[in-house]
């Protein structure tokens, strides 16, 4: 994960400055970013990072995918590079890792699909 976290660290210092300056947390609830999206209200166990980035921890032991859900957007699945349109759906989720999502047309996606080669 250490290198997920190097990866990603101009996109972090991006969001760290962005908390600073607006007082917008790294780490936010869906519906901060999705407010006409009744299901983003539900969630609990995901979150946007950032603006761009949806991860949905895997809290169940044993578990090798996960269900989770994506408001309406184009999103890729940054570990395959595998693109959904948004709604209910279940990932494959190995140890190390966890459901990852980007906003297709995010100014960070360029970075964001350097994750796949992790």
């Amino acid at each position: 994960m250490t290198t997920v976290f190097t990866t990603l660290k101009p996109y972090i210092k991006a969001a760290v400055a962005q908390n600073a300056k607006s007082g917008l947390p790294v780490m936010r609830p869906l519906f901060l970013h999705f407010e006409d999206d009744a299901r983003a209200y539900t969630l609990k166990y995901q979150y946007l990072f950032g603006r761009d980035l949806l991860l949905a921890p895997v809290h169940e032991e044993g578990r090798r995918d996960w269900s989770l859900y994506l408001p309406q957007d184009t999103w890729v699945n940054a570990w395959t590079g595998e693109t959904c349109q948004g709604g209910a759906i279940t990932v494959d989720a190995p140890l190390g890792k966890p459901p990852v999502f980007y906003r297709q047309h995010s100014e960070w996606a360029d970075l964001f699909s350097t994750l796949r080669h992790i």
